[in-house]
Protein backbone atom coordinates (compact mmCIF):
# COMPACT_ATOMS: atom_id res chain seq x y z
CA UNK A 1 0.00 0.00 0.00
CA UNK A 2 2.83 2.41 1.05
CA UNK A 3 4.89 1.19 -2.33
CA UNK A 4 1.91 2.40 -4.28
CA UNK A 5 1.31 5.60 -2.65
CA UNK A 6 4.62 6.45 -3.29
CA UNK A 7 3.96 5.63 -6.94
CA UNK A 8 1.27 7.87 -7.43
CA UNK A 9 2.45 11.14 -5.48
CA UNK A 10 5.97 10.97 -7.74
CA UNK A 11 4.15 10.21 -11.15
CA UNK A 12 5.27 6.71 -11.64
CA UNK A 13 3.59 4.31 -13.86
CA UNK A 14 2.35 0.90 -12.03
CA UNK A 15 3.48 -0.93 -15.22
CA UNK A 16 5.00 -0.41 -18.42
CA UNK A 17 3.84 -1.36 -21.58
CA UNK A 18 6.84 -3.12 -24.50
CA UNK A 19 5.54 -2.19 -27.64
CA UNK A 20 7.64 -4.17 -30.18
CA UNK A 21 6.73 -5.26 -34.40
CA UNK A 22 6.57 -8.57 -32.20
CA UNK A 23 3.56 -8.07 -30.17
CA UNK A 24 2.64 -5.99 -26.82
CA UNK A 25 3.12 -7.00 -23.68
CA UNK A 26 2.88 -5.34 -19.93
CA UNK A 27 5.79 -4.89 -17.21
CA UNK A 28 5.03 -4.49 -13.84
CA UNK A 29 6.98 -1.37 -11.96
CA UNK A 30 8.59 -1.93 -8.39
CA UNK A 31 8.73 1.33 -5.96
CA UNK A 32 9.57 -1.17 -2.90
CA UNK A 33 13.00 0.15 -2.73
CA UNK A 34 12.07 4.16 -2.91
CA UNK A 35 12.36 4.51 -6.65
CA UNK A 36 10.72 3.17 -9.64
CA UNK A 37 12.57 0.07 -10.81
CA UNK A 38 12.10 -2.59 -13.55
CA UNK A 39 13.10 -5.97 -13.49
CA UNK A 40 15.69 -7.00 -15.92
CA UNK A 41 14.03 -10.46 -16.24
CA UNK A 42 10.78 -9.18 -17.54
CA UNK A 43 12.44 -7.32 -20.14
CA UNK A 44 14.39 -10.35 -21.67
CA UNK A 45 11.91 -11.92 -24.09
CA UNK A 46 10.00 -8.78 -25.22
CA UNK A 47 12.83 -6.93 -26.02
CA UNK A 48 15.42 -10.01 -26.60
CA UNK A 49 17.62 -8.54 -23.58
CA UNK A 50 20.31 -10.27 -22.10
CA UNK A 51 21.59 -9.21 -18.21
CA UNK A 52 24.14 -10.53 -15.72
CA UNK A 53 25.12 -9.30 -12.64
CA UNK A 54 27.39 -9.87 -9.77
CA UNK A 55 27.55 -8.23 -6.01
CA UNK A 56 29.01 -5.52 -7.60
CA UNK A 57 27.96 -4.85 -11.22
CA UNK A 58 26.00 -5.52 -13.48
CA UNK A 59 25.80 -5.73 -17.76
CA UNK A 60 22.65 -5.68 -19.94
CA UNK A 61 22.59 -6.05 -23.21
CA UNK A 62 19.94 -4.51 -25.96
CA UNK A 63 20.12 -4.20 -29.59
CA UNK A 64 23.70 -5.36 -29.39
CA UNK A 65 24.39 -2.28 -27.17
CA UNK A 66 26.00 -2.98 -23.79
CA UNK A 67 24.96 -1.00 -20.98
CA UNK A 68 27.28 -1.73 -17.31
CA UNK A 69 25.87 -0.71 -14.35
CA UNK A 70 27.79 -0.45 -10.59
CA UNK A 71 25.58 -1.59 -8.07
CA UNK A 72 23.97 1.29 -5.59
CA UNK A 73 25.12 3.79 -8.09
CA UNK A 74 23.06 5.85 -9.92
CA UNK A 75 24.74 5.74 -13.47
CA UNK A 76 24.98 3.74 -16.67
CA UNK A 77 27.73 3.60 -19.03
CA UNK A 78 26.93 2.43 -23.04
CA UNK A 79 30.27 3.15 -24.55
CA UNK A 80 31.09 6.96 -24.58
CA UNK A 81 27.54 7.36 -23.26
CA UNK A 82 26.86 7.97 -19.68
CA UNK A 83 23.43 7.91 -18.28
CA UNK A 84 22.13 9.63 -14.82
CA UNK A 85 19.50 8.09 -12.98
CA UNK A 86 17.54 8.80 -10.16
CA UNK A 87 17.46 5.44 -8.70
CA UNK A 88 20.27 2.85 -8.72
CA UNK A 89 20.28 -0.63 -9.91
CA UNK A 90 20.32 -3.44 -7.32
CA UNK A 91 20.04 -7.23 -6.97
CA UNK A 92 17.37 -8.58 -4.99
CA UNK A 93 16.86 -12.69 -5.18
CA UNK A 94 19.19 -13.54 -7.96
CA UNK A 95 17.08 -10.65 -10.00
CA UNK A 96 18.42 -7.60 -10.93
CA UNK A 97 16.48 -4.26 -10.90
CA UNK A 98 17.54 -1.35 -13.40
CA UNK A 99 15.94 1.94 -12.56
CA UNK A 100 12.55 2.84 -14.53
CA UNK A 101 14.95 5.93 -15.77
CA UNK A 102 17.13 3.60 -17.86
CA UNK A 103 14.28 2.60 -20.02
CA UNK A 104 12.47 5.34 -20.35
CA UNK A 105 15.48 8.22 -20.73
CA UNK A 106 18.72 6.55 -21.28
CA UNK A 107 18.15 3.70 -23.99
CA UNK A 108 16.27 6.01 -26.10
CA UNK A 109 18.90 8.52 -25.87
CA UNK A 110 21.65 5.70 -26.74
CA UNK A 111 19.47 3.77 -29.18
CA UNK A 112 17.49 6.82 -30.52
CA UNK A 113 16.82 5.76 -34.23
CA UNK A 114 15.57 2.34 -32.48
CA UNK A 115 13.78 3.07 -28.83
CA UNK A 116 11.15 5.47 -28.00
CA UNK A 117 9.42 6.15 -24.74
CA UNK A 118 5.58 7.56 -24.84
CA UNK A 119 5.25 9.00 -21.26
CA UNK A 120 1.53 9.74 -21.91
CA UNK A 121 0.40 6.16 -22.21
CA UNK A 122 4.01 4.37 -20.25
CA UNK A 123 4.92 2.80 -23.58
CA UNK A 124 8.20 1.74 -24.54
CA UNK A 125 8.10 1.50 -28.32
CA UNK A 126 10.35 -0.30 -30.61
CA UNK A 127 10.61 0.98 -34.25
CA UNK A 128 9.99 -1.67 -36.69
CA UNK A 129 14.15 -2.06 -38.61
CA UNK A 130 13.64 -0.74 -42.10
CA UNK A 131 16.33 -1.98 -44.69
CA UNK A 132 17.23 0.35 -47.72
CA UNK A 133 19.57 -0.67 -50.84
CA UNK A 134 21.52 2.41 -51.65
CA UNK A 135 24.40 2.76 -53.41
CA UNK A 136 27.45 2.61 -51.42
CA UNK A 137 28.65 6.50 -51.14
CA UNK A 138 31.33 7.80 -52.72
CA UNK A 139 34.16 8.12 -50.43
CA UNK A 140 35.15 11.13 -48.77
CA UNK A 141 38.16 13.07 -49.28
CA UNK A 142 40.37 12.90 -46.52
CA UNK A 143 42.39 16.13 -45.52
CA UNK A 144 45.18 16.14 -43.47
CA UNK A 145 43.94 17.79 -39.77
CA UNK A 146 45.84 18.68 -36.82
CA UNK A 147 43.53 17.33 -34.32
CA UNK A 148 43.00 19.39 -31.09
CA UNK A 149 40.91 17.78 -27.60
CA UNK A 150 38.50 20.23 -26.55
CA UNK A 151 38.20 20.62 -22.96
CA UNK A 152 35.44 18.44 -21.46
CA UNK A 153 32.48 21.18 -20.35
CA UNK A 154 32.24 19.07 -16.42
CA UNK A 155 36.05 19.26 -15.91
CA UNK A 156 38.06 21.59 -18.41
CA UNK A 157 40.16 18.85 -18.70
CA UNK A 158 41.67 17.73 -22.79
CA UNK A 159 43.36 14.63 -22.27
CA UNK A 160 42.55 11.01 -21.22
CA UNK A 161 42.98 9.89 -17.62
CA UNK A 162 42.77 6.99 -15.52
CA UNK A 163 42.44 6.69 -11.85
CA UNK A 164 42.83 3.64 -9.86
CA UNK A 165 40.47 3.70 -6.87
CA UNK A 166 41.87 1.60 -3.87
CA UNK A 167 39.25 0.84 -1.21
CA UNK A 168 40.74 -0.59 1.55
CA UNK A 169 41.03 -4.00 3.37
CA UNK A 170 38.03 -6.12 2.19
CA UNK A 171 37.56 -10.31 2.49
CA UNK A 172 39.17 -11.94 5.86
CA UNK A 173 40.52 -8.23 6.66
CA UNK A 174 38.01 -6.22 7.81
CA UNK A 175 39.76 -3.15 8.99
CA UNK A 176 39.46 -1.24 11.90
CA UNK A 177 36.17 -2.13 13.62
CA UNK A 178 35.62 1.32 15.43
CA UNK A 179 33.12 1.99 18.26
CA UNK A 180 30.74 3.59 16.41
CA UNK A 181 30.15 2.06 13.49
CA UNK A 182 26.32 0.48 12.83
CA UNK A 183 26.00 -3.24 13.52
CA UNK A 184 27.18 -5.46 11.25
CA UNK A 185 29.34 -2.46 9.44
CA UNK A 186 32.97 -2.79 8.95
CA UNK A 187 35.38 0.18 7.66
CA UNK A 188 35.89 -2.59 4.42
CA UNK A 189 32.15 -2.03 3.96
CA UNK A 190 32.93 1.96 3.98
CA UNK A 191 36.03 2.03 2.07
CA UNK A 192 34.27 -0.26 -1.18
CA UNK A 193 31.14 2.23 -0.67
CA UNK A 194 32.91 5.63 -0.84
CA UNK A 195 35.03 3.65 -3.69
CA UNK A 196 32.53 2.55 -5.69
CA UNK A 197 30.97 6.36 -5.22
CA UNK A 198 34.32 8.02 -6.36
CA UNK A 199 34.73 5.33 -9.29
CA UNK A 200 31.49 6.65 -10.55
CA UNK A 201 31.63 10.47 -10.04
CA UNK A 202 35.28 10.19 -11.83
CA UNK A 203 33.18 8.71 -14.68
CA UNK A 204 30.39 10.95 -14.72
CA UNK A 205 33.33 13.65 -15.11
CA UNK A 206 34.82 12.15 -18.14
CA UNK A 207 37.78 10.32 -16.86
CA UNK A 208 38.70 6.41 -16.73
CA UNK A 209 38.46 5.06 -13.02
CA UNK A 210 39.06 1.81 -12.21
CA UNK A 211 38.95 -0.71 -8.29
CA UNK A 212 41.26 -2.49 -6.67
CA UNK A 213 38.47 -4.52 -5.81
CA UNK A 214 34.63 -4.55 -6.92
CA UNK A 215 33.36 -7.36 -3.67
CA UNK A 216 34.23 -7.78 -0.38
CA UNK A 217 37.70 -9.68 -1.59
CA UNK A 218 41.30 -9.49 -0.02
CA UNK A 219 44.46 -7.99 -2.18
CA UNK A 220 47.66 -8.19 -1.22
CA UNK A 221 49.11 -5.10 -0.28
CA UNK A 222 51.89 -5.57 -2.56
CA UNK A 223 49.75 -6.20 -5.58
CA UNK A 224 47.34 -3.25 -5.14
CA UNK A 225 49.92 -0.28 -6.67
CA UNK A 226 51.22 -2.43 -9.59
CA UNK A 227 47.34 -2.45 -10.91
CA UNK A 228 48.11 1.43 -11.36
CA UNK A 229 50.01 0.18 -15.06
CA UNK A 230 51.28 2.52 -17.83
CA UNK A 231 48.17 3.62 -18.52
CA UNK A 232 47.39 5.00 -15.22
CA UNK A 233 47.62 8.70 -13.90
CA UNK A 234 46.94 8.29 -10.11
CA UNK A 235 46.51 5.60 -7.26
CA UNK A 236 43.91 6.55 -4.57
CA UNK A 237 43.46 4.50 -1.77
CA UNK A 238 40.60 4.90 0.31
CA UNK A 239 40.84 4.27 4.62
CA UNK A 240 39.13 4.78 7.82
CA UNK A 241 41.01 5.92 10.71
CA UNK A 242 40.80 4.61 14.73
CA UNK A 243 42.06 5.75 17.63
CA UNK A 244 43.63 3.28 20.14
CA UNK A 245 42.24 2.84 23.70
CA UNK A 246 43.02 5.94 25.52
CA UNK A 247 41.88 9.52 26.32
CA UNK A 248 41.89 10.63 23.09
CA UNK A 249 40.17 7.54 21.64
CA UNK A 250 36.68 9.18 21.19
CA UNK A 251 37.81 12.74 21.04
CA UNK A 252 40.15 12.51 17.82
CA UNK A 253 38.21 13.24 14.66
CA UNK A 254 38.28 14.78 10.67
CA UNK A 255 39.54 14.18 7.73
CA UNK A 256 43.71 13.52 6.84
CA UNK A 257 45.78 12.27 3.51
CA UNK A 258 49.06 10.55 3.52
CA UNK A 259 51.96 10.61 0.80
CA UNK A 260 54.50 7.96 1.05
CA UNK A 261 57.60 9.10 3.06
CA UNK A 262 59.57 8.77 6.45
CA UNK A 263 56.99 9.47 9.51
CA UNK A 264 57.62 12.52 11.65
CA UNK A 265 55.14 12.21 14.61
CA UNK A 266 54.26 9.29 16.66
CA UNK A 267 49.96 9.62 15.07
CA UNK A 268 51.75 8.62 11.64
CA UNK A 269 54.11 6.09 13.08
CA UNK A 270 50.47 4.88 14.43
CA UNK A 271 48.35 5.06 11.22
CA UNK A 272 51.15 3.03 9.22
CA UNK A 273 51.24 0.82 11.68
CA UNK A 274 47.66 -0.15 12.07
CA UNK A 275 47.35 -0.03 7.72
CA UNK A 276 50.55 -1.65 7.80
CA UNK A 277 49.65 -4.84 10.03
CA UNK A 278 46.87 -5.84 7.38
CA UNK A 279 49.67 -7.82 5.89
CA UNK A 280 49.24 -10.42 8.65
CA UNK A 281 45.71 -11.59 7.04
CA UNK A 282 47.59 -12.65 3.67
CA UNK A 283 48.87 -15.94 2.86
CA UNK A 284 52.25 -16.90 2.37
CA UNK A 285 50.97 -17.66 -1.22
CA UNK A 286 49.79 -14.76 -2.24
CA UNK A 287 51.51 -12.60 -4.65
CA UNK A 288 52.29 -9.23 -2.77
CA UNK A 289 53.33 -11.37 0.92
CA UNK A 290 56.99 -10.97 1.53
CA UNK A 291 59.13 -10.16 5.16
CA UNK A 292 60.08 -6.89 6.84
CA UNK A 293 59.07 -3.42 6.27
CA UNK A 294 62.35 -2.04 5.22
CA UNK A 295 61.90 -2.31 1.58
CA UNK A 296 58.98 0.61 1.74
CA UNK A 297 61.23 3.52 2.12
CA UNK A 298 63.26 3.27 -0.53
CA UNK A 299 65.54 6.19 -1.91
CA UNK A 300 62.98 9.06 -1.80
CA UNK A 301 64.98 11.72 -2.48
CA UNK A 302 65.36 9.67 -6.30
CA UNK A 303 61.50 8.70 -6.33
CA UNK A 304 60.04 11.16 -9.27
CA UNK A 305 56.83 10.94 -7.68
CA UNK A 306 57.43 11.89 -4.62
CA UNK A 307 56.61 15.74 -4.69
CA UNK A 308 53.93 14.68 -7.28
CA UNK A 309 52.26 12.65 -4.08
CA UNK A 310 52.59 15.60 -1.97
CA UNK A 311 51.30 17.69 -4.13
CA UNK A 312 48.09 15.44 -5.34
CA UNK A 313 47.37 14.96 -0.98
CA UNK A 314 47.81 18.72 -0.90
CA UNK A 315 44.87 18.99 -3.51
CA UNK A 316 42.49 16.01 -1.94
CA UNK A 317 42.75 17.22 1.32
CA UNK A 318 41.72 20.65 1.09
CA UNK A 319 38.68 19.58 -0.85
CA UNK A 320 37.81 16.89 1.57
CA UNK A 321 38.34 19.38 4.69
CA UNK A 322 36.28 21.45 3.13
CA UNK A 323 33.07 19.15 3.47
CA UNK A 324 34.00 16.91 6.51
CA UNK A 325 31.89 17.80 9.61
CA UNK A 326 35.30 17.18 11.67
CA UNK A 327 38.66 18.35 11.96
CA UNK A 328 40.98 19.33 9.36
CA UNK A 329 44.19 17.12 9.73
CA UNK A 330 46.18 18.85 7.08
CA UNK A 331 48.69 16.61 4.95
CA UNK A 332 50.75 13.95 6.39
CA UNK A 333 53.30 11.51 5.59
CA UNK A 334 54.58 7.61 6.77
CA UNK A 335 55.59 4.37 5.27
CA UNK A 336 52.26 2.78 3.99
CA UNK A 337 53.38 -0.67 2.41
CA UNK A 338 49.96 0.13 0.01
CA UNK A 339 51.97 3.18 -1.59
CA UNK A 340 55.04 1.75 -2.08
CA UNK A 341 54.26 -0.31 -5.20
CA UNK A 342 52.66 2.65 -7.03
CA UNK A 343 54.44 3.71 -10.00
CA UNK A 344 52.53 6.99 -9.89
CA UNK A 345 51.69 9.55 -7.53
CA UNK A 346 49.53 7.79 -4.90
CA UNK A 347 48.36 9.08 -1.90
CA UNK A 348 45.90 7.49 1.20
CA UNK A 349 42.59 8.97 2.27
CA UNK A 350 41.80 8.58 6.25
CA UNK A 351 37.92 10.04 5.43
CA UNK A 352 37.28 10.15 9.54
CA UNK A 353 37.57 8.10 12.42
CA UNK A 354 35.30 4.87 13.49
CA UNK A 355 36.24 5.42 17.08
CA UNK A 356 34.68 9.23 16.85
CA UNK A 357 30.78 8.92 17.00
CA UNK A 358 30.43 12.42 15.01
CA UNK A 359 32.90 11.00 12.42
CA UNK A 360 31.44 7.27 12.16
CA UNK A 361 27.47 9.10 11.41
CA UNK A 362 29.03 10.98 8.40
CA UNK A 363 30.86 7.99 7.10
CA UNK A 364 28.37 5.53 7.41
CA UNK A 365 25.34 7.64 5.94
CA UNK A 366 24.65 7.51 1.79
CA UNK A 367 24.75 11.62 1.82
CA UNK A 368 28.36 11.35 3.69
CA UNK A 369 29.72 8.77 1.40
CA UNK A 370 28.37 10.47 -1.33
CA UNK A 371 30.30 14.21 0.41
CA UNK A 372 33.10 12.37 0.65
CA UNK A 373 33.64 10.83 -2.65
CA UNK A 374 32.89 13.93 -4.45
CA UNK A 375 35.34 15.82 -2.89
CA UNK A 376 38.22 13.72 -3.66
CA UNK A 377 36.73 13.75 -6.97
CA UNK A 378 37.40 17.39 -6.71
CA UNK A 379 40.83 17.41 -5.85
CA UNK A 380 41.59 14.54 -8.48
CA UNK A 381 40.84 16.79 -11.26
CA UNK A 382 42.31 20.25 -9.49
CA UNK A 383 45.78 18.18 -9.87
CA UNK A 384 45.20 16.53 -13.39
CA UNK A 385 44.19 20.43 -14.41
CA UNK A 386 47.34 21.37 -13.08
CA UNK A 387 49.45 18.70 -14.38
CA UNK A 388 47.64 19.72 -17.97
CA UNK A 389 49.05 23.38 -17.68
CA UNK A 390 52.44 21.90 -16.72
CA UNK A 391 52.42 19.80 -19.83
CA UNK A 392 51.12 22.70 -21.84
CA UNK A 393 54.35 25.05 -20.44
CA UNK A 394 56.53 22.36 -20.98
CA UNK A 395 55.47 21.76 -25.08
CA UNK A 396 55.67 25.54 -25.52
CA UNK A 397 59.36 26.10 -24.32
CA UNK A 398 61.73 27.27 -26.42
Amino acid sequence: MIALLLATLAGWPQQVVIATPRGESSVPVTTEHGSAAIAASRLAAPLRLEWSADHAEAQVTLASVIFRFTLGSPYARAGASLCSMLGAPYVVRDTLFLPLEWLTDCVPRVLRERFRWDPAGARFEEATPVLLVTEPPPAPILLPVTPVAAPNPLTGLRRRHVVMVDPGHGGVDPGNPGLYLPAGLAEKDINLAVGRLLRAELERRGLESRLTRTGDTLIALDDRGPMCGNDCDLFVSIHVNAMPTGRRQRQANGVETYFLSDAKTEDQRRVAKMENDAIRFESATMTGASGDLGFIIRDLQQNEYLRESARLADLVQRKVAVTHPGEDRGVQQAALRVLSTSNRPAVLVEIGFATNKDDATFMASALGQRRIANAVADGIVSYLLEYERKLAIVGAGP
